[in-house]
């Protein structure tokens, strides 16, 4: 370990009474956060007093720290001015000296220091999704794509001192890392370096409750056995052994790509520290041969996805330094989605009980929510976590004799914990919304609702506070963060929605509907079409999308809003409106992704296909005896400008701009110039 900064600083969540900063130290270091003025002087420093609740240790060589810098006496941080923040290390007999950590490689233009501004009113605001490392490479074009990320980097070099084009805010809207897809280079640094932060090799439970004193090859698994590239095969592995709750058991995990799943915390840890910029200190194991003496299996299936990856994973690489830079300089919020934890994360019923029900796979997933709440959770809004959360994953993870209760603690504490969403008090107001652990499973086998009753109340608290802290009225327009998009290209969801009805039709065959029942697996073939073809559409599931909708425009009394999404892999906007019960919803539906994962060729060949012969409007609707119960969502996908394409497959970043709290446009910045959107 060269260095005690491991990753970051990030700013976090910037209001005008709390400035947040997140980073990462392989050490205790006395910090404190101080905002300053372009002028140097003091506005307000985080209460070293406070320091032992803001950074918390997550391993022999982890410490993460989210500072948290109040406004001097009386005072709050001014709106529309630009401020720098300094990290200052404390000396702890005399805490007036103090010297400021060299963040000089970290400043925009002349400044030395990070620097923000917290905008009156939103002016210009970025936003993106689906950020994997190695997938930058577009086979239909032959070409290396870099992070899309880093056009906002480029954007700020451009426009640091100029506030009104600057973004204020960076919203980053799931998929920030692929823990079921990483590269062989980068899994074989992780999974050492993993090591080295923890200070221990982790293992994974074979069984539902072991401890130090009954360890066996046969109730655990230590995945540094596992060679590289065949974690896959440890996945889908039916573990037999005395016990009879696993007999039969895999990890109950769908994805297609996971020969180098990330397993414990640590790996996960150092996927985020990696992918946020660390310092250069951190190399993947680019040499094939060096691989090799790592131990690999599958070595020709192997070596092919090792040189598929490597010259995308170099791009990427590249980008990182520009990665660092541009979050420490702007306000960024992270909501998580599949990838951050698993492909088809929770995506049925079925999906669910067979994870939750495997050691294996809810360890993983245990492991998967820790780190999210470490790396990206805690900095949106740090008040949505209770001590009693921080408390079972400090202790899990500072845990050395694998105590069994502590174990199941913290498997049932992060599994059933509803604190992901959050919002930010802008204007316009900004609603993040997890759409991925409060789902309403109605049959195990088919899609769900994304949202279940106990979310949707959560929606209205969050739009209650947001309107008793602020002015909202009628016309107030809120941005809703939906990782998936709620007004969709029709062409694909009509598609999959037909592909699931015909699907019925055969189970509804009296010979089929009998070999399910036998089987106990009444609508599988439903269930492993929505795993295929990834059915997790707001319209597949025509219930949950009129519940959402309807508790916008009825019961929040929204008249217009903006839906702001990511994880398709393809970006575009549109206009839209949705119609029930003498409510009219307007909508705004801005789409922006991947910023590193391009579509293979196949894949892009038909988003062309079916964008050219697509006529841009779409109306959903269902049919109903009372006329009160019919619904219509109409869906306009706009052409760029100058052109008459409605979908985009280059990596892409979205940049929002917004005219007295609507968006006037949206556009995708690419490695191929500005992709725009007139939305008036």
């Amino acid at each position: 370990m060269t260095t005690n900064l491991l990753a970051g600083p990030i700013l976090r969540r910037t209001t005008k009474n709390r400035i947040c900063v997140w980073l990462a130290t392989s050490n205790p270091m006395p910090l404190r956060l101080t905002i300053i003025d372009h002028q140097d002087t003091i506005l307000g420093q985080s209460d070293f007093k406070d320091l032992n609740q803001h950074r918390l240790q997550l391993g022999k060589n982890l410490w993460i720290y989210l500072l948290q810098a109040k406004p001097n006496q009386d005072t709050t941080f001014p709106f529309d001015e630009l401020m720098c923040y300094r990290l200052d290390v404390v000396d702890l007999e005399n805490q007036d000296l103090i010297i400021p950590l060299n963040l000089t490689d970290l400043g925009y233009g002349s400044l030395k220091y990070p620097s923000f501004f917290l905008p009156t009113k939103l002016n210009q605001l970025l936003h993106g999704s689906c950020r994997k490392p190695h997938g930058g490479f577009n086979s239909t074009k032959q070409k290396h794509m870099p992070d899309a990320l880093s056009h906002g980097h480029d954007l700020m070099e451009k426009t640091h001192s100029n506030l009104e084009l600057r973004p204020a805010i960076l919203l980053l809207t799931g998929d920030q890392i692929y823990a079921d897809d990483t590269s062989i280079s980068l899994l074989a640094m992780l999974r050492k370096q993993s090591i080295a932060i923890i200070g221990k090799q982790e293992i994974l439970p074979l069984v539902d409750r072991f401890n130090k004193s009954n360890l066996t090859l046969t109730n655990h698994l230590d995945p540094i056995s596992i060679p590289l590239h065949g974690r896959k095969h440890e996945l889908h592995k039916k573990y037999k052994t005395s016990e009879t709750v696993l007999t039969g058991k895999d990890s109950g995990f769908s994805s297609n790509e996971s020969e180098n799943h990330l397993f414990t915390f640590g790996e996960f840890a150092t996927m985020y520290i990696y992918a946020f910029g660390n310092l250069p200190n951190w190399e993947p194991i680019w040499d094939w041969q060096e691989l090799v003496n790592l131990g690999v299996t599958n070595q020709e299936d192997a070596k092919e996805a090792w040189a598929t990856q490597d010259a995308p994973l170099q791009s990427f690489h590249k980008t990182l330094p520009q990665i660092r830079k541009l979050l420490a300089n702007i306000s960024t919020y992270m909501i998580l989605d599949d990838h951050d934890v698993t492909d088809d994360w929770n995506i049925t019923g079925a999906w669910y009980e067979g994870v939750r029900d495997s050691p294996l796979g809810r360890r993983i997933v245990s492991n998967a929510l820790a780190a999210y709440w470490a790396f990206q959770g805690w900095g949106n809004d740090p008040d949505n976590f209770d001590k009693d959360l921080i408390l079972t994953i400090t202790q899990q993870l500072n845990d050395n004799e694998n105590d069994a209760d502590i174990s199941e603690r913290f498997d049932l504490h992060t599994w059933k914990s509803r604190g992901w969403g959050f919002s930010i008090p802008t204007e316009p107001p900004i609603i993040a919304i997890d759409s991925r652990t409060q789902r309403q499973y109605e049959n195990k086998f088919y899609p769900s609702q994304l949202l279940d009753r106990y979310a949707l109340d959560w929606l209205r608290v969050e739009w209650a506070k947001l309107k008793t802290g602020q002015y909202i009225d009628g016309n107030t327009c809120p941005l809703m963060i939906t990782t998936t998009p709620v007004m969709g290209f029709s062409t694909i969801e009509v598609f999959q929605q037909l592909t699931l009805w015909l699907a019925g039709q055969v189970e509804n065959l009296q010979a089929m509907r009998y070999l399910e029942k036998l089987a106990d697996k009444e609508g599988f073939l439903t269930g492993w079409l929505v795993n295929l073809l990834d059915v997790e559409s707001w319209s597949a599931n025509k219930k949950g999308f009129v519940n959402f909708l309807d508790t916008l425009s009825r019961r929040m009394e929204v008249n217009r809003c903006i839906f702001l999404s990511g994880d398709v892999h393809y970006a575009f906007t549109a206009n839209a409106s949705f119609n029930y019960q003498s409510r009219k919803l307007q909508c705004y539906q801005l789409t922006s992704s991947a910023l590193c994962n391009v579509p293979d060729t196949k894949q892009s060949k038909f988003l062309h296909e079916a964008d050219s012969h697509d006529k841009g409007i779409k109306t959903l609707r269902n049919w109903a005896l009372l006329s009160s119960q019919i619904w219509t969502a109409k869906v306009q996908l706009l052409e760029v400008e100058n052109g008459k394409e409605r979908i985009t497959d280059e990596c892409n970043l979205g940049l929002v701009e917004f005219r007295n709290g609507l968006p006037v446009s949206h556009t995708l910045l690419t490695s191929v110039g500005r992709i725009v959107y007139r939305l008036s």
